[in-house]
């Protein structure tokens, strides 16, 4: 059994993901399956090789509205579910809707509060 090595708390969350390297572009209708503040897994069955630079725009619907987190990325895992994404950086109102989007659906949102730096 292989030892897992992430050190921020994954929450589960399934919604629209849409992918761009280069000139591909990958839409993965309500295929995410979790998510945290580092990055997340999106299952399809396109690929993207491991450290290739990425957009990602989480897409995310209420009953009167549509808000996307927008990520740049990268890809560091790639197998026959889907891609592994690393965040490497987002803009300030996606890192909110990120926190405030990890919170809501947290197990233990006390324990990640506690993993979730202010932005100075």
């Amino acid at each position: 059994m292989t030892e897992e090595k992430r050190d921020k708390t994954r929450v589960k969350f399934k919604t629209q993901v849409a992918i761009r390297a280069g000139d591909m572009k990958i839409t993965s209708e309500a295929n995410s399956t979790d998510i945290s503040l580092r990055g997340m897994f999106v299952r399809t069955d396109q690929v993207l090789p491991v450290d290739t630079a990425c957009h990602v725009d989480i897409l995310l619907s209420g009953s009167s509205s549509r808000l996307s987190i927008r990520v740049q990325g990268r890809v560091v895992r790639e197998d026959r579910e889907g891609l592994g994404i690393v965040f490497d950086s987002l803009d300030v109102d996606s890192y909110y809707h990120l926190k405030n989007l990890l919170l809501y659906n947290a197990q233990d949102p006390d324990s990640l509060e506690k993993e979730i730096l202010p932005i100075p």
